[in-house]
């Protein structure tokens, strides 16, 4: 039985670092509409000033603020209404003092025009005459050409995941396409004699394939494009020729199951037989998921995760979303959600490994803060994921974590 020679997280990534260094990620042109959750290749600018044109923010009449000073409810102000603007117009119009304007809502400012006051605080005389019987300052109503963004701003920056809100952002600039980082092609190997499909009846000693269809959620939540999942069983040369056809149309390689120590465990011979420099980490210091592989067959990335679901989950969010984003979408911005919360109960690491630990969170009503309660199961257990909100991450360097210490829990 061959040891595992264990690597901190830390030391995983700068192996990482020496075996893939020289990938070059590549970028495309896509339309807006499909721009949502792809990753910006290229700063988005500002081409002009937005808004355009200094607009009304209200309905109402645009005034000198001067002249309304002082105004109220029993010392009124009277205006001579001397034109009105139609939205989606330019307007020449150019008041001076005494004198109003009617504007609605987003249409352009006459010159000499510095506040809007909202048609609820004026009152009609006849057809030009109008008395405001509440002082405005200047600026009041009005949104200033460039008050918005100025151009040459910098909106989006390059690495930033596109959100559905960023779409009305881009449309704004003018952009019918953006460029982005190509996705990654990933595939998925399941290894193991007693898998089947999720919609196959499982017969005594066998198990559902859950890992594969949690991966493929996981790598689109990463950026990540699946090219196909694969569920093979432990005979070598079937594992070996599967692999070979993958790495063929694939860019990254996820093996689930046969990472650990077992006899049918043969997942490093099989990546090294197919390619070189092979497997470069068999063995990462966490709790859980420490038989990890991490392989470079021929340039390409191939990773061997832990067969229970929890492991996988656990590497996946520690090291294969971590690549991902480092060098195929060159990801400037951490897209781990947390939240703040206050621990339940002690909660003991792994000695020399960093341990993750599954908690769920509940609403305190008091302070309408968050309790993190810490979750244990039996390996392999399903109803965990089901039940876990998040988990937290306990450093290498400390023994534990005490009931009643804040904690930053990742959301899942």
């Amino acid at each position: 039985m061959r040891l595992l020679n264990v690597d901190t997280i830390e030391e995983v990534k700068i192996k990482i670092e020496k075996q893939f260094s020289k990938i070059k990620p590549e970028k495309e042109t896509i339309f807006i509409h499909q721009a949502r959750g792809r990753i910006l290749s290229e700063d988005l600018m500002a081409g002009t000033n937005m808004p355009e044109f200094s607009r009304s923010v209200v309905d109402g009449y645009g005034i000198k603020a001067s002249d309304s000073f002082g105004s109220s409810e029993t010392m009124p102000t009277f205006f001579t209404v001397v034109g009105s603007v139609e939205m989606g117009e330019a307007t020449n119009i150019t008041i001076h003092n005494g004198e109003a304007v009617y504007i609605p809502t987003g249409g352009m400012i006459p010159d000499g025009i510095d506040a809007v006051v909202m048609i609820e605080y004026t009152e009609t005389l006849d057809q030009d005459l109008i008395t405001i019987h509440q002082s405005a300052a200047p600026g009041d109503g009005i949104m200033a050409e460039g008050d918005d963004f100025k151009k040459g701003d910098i909106l989006l920056k390059k690495g930033h995941k596109i959100t559905s809100k960023d779409i009305g952002v881009i449309a704004a600039l003018g952009k019918v396409e953006v460029m982005v980082y190509q996705q990654p092609m990933v595939s998925i190997i399941s290894t193991g004699d007693e898998l089947v499909d999720i919609d196959t009846e499982p017969k005594e000693g066998q198990i559902r394939d859950i890992n594969a269809h949690t991966l493929w959620a996981l790598c689109e939540d990463s950026g990540a494009r699946i090219n196909r999942i694969i569920m093979v069983a432990d005979e070598f040369q079937l594992c070996k020729a599967t692999l070979q056809n993958a790495l063929a149309e694939s860019d990254i390689i996820l093996m689930s199951g046969g990472s650990s120590q077992g006899n049918k465990d043969m997942t490093v011979d099989i990546i090294n037989a197919v390619g070189q420099p092979g497997v470069f980490v068999h063995g990462i210091a966490i709790k859980p998921g420490k038989p990890t592989i991490i392989a470079n067959v021929d340039g390409k990335a191939v990773f061997g995760l832990p067969g229970h679901p929890l492991s996988a989950i656990i590497v996946y969010k520690a090291i294969v979303d971590y690549f991902i984003h480092q060098y195929y979408l060159e990801v400037e911005e951490d897209y781990q959600y947390t939240v703040d919360a206050v621990l339940d109960s002690n909660v003991h690491s792994a000695e020399g490994r960093e341990t993750y630990q599954m908690v769920k969170l509940q609403k305190n009503r008091s302070d309408n803060g968050y309790t993190a309660v810490p979750l244990y199961a039996k390996s392999g257990s399903v109803s965990l994921l089901m039940k876990a909100h998040g988990y937290i991450k306990i450093t290498i360097d400390q023994e534990g974590l005490m009931k009643g210490q804040n904690v930053q829990v990742i959301l899942l």
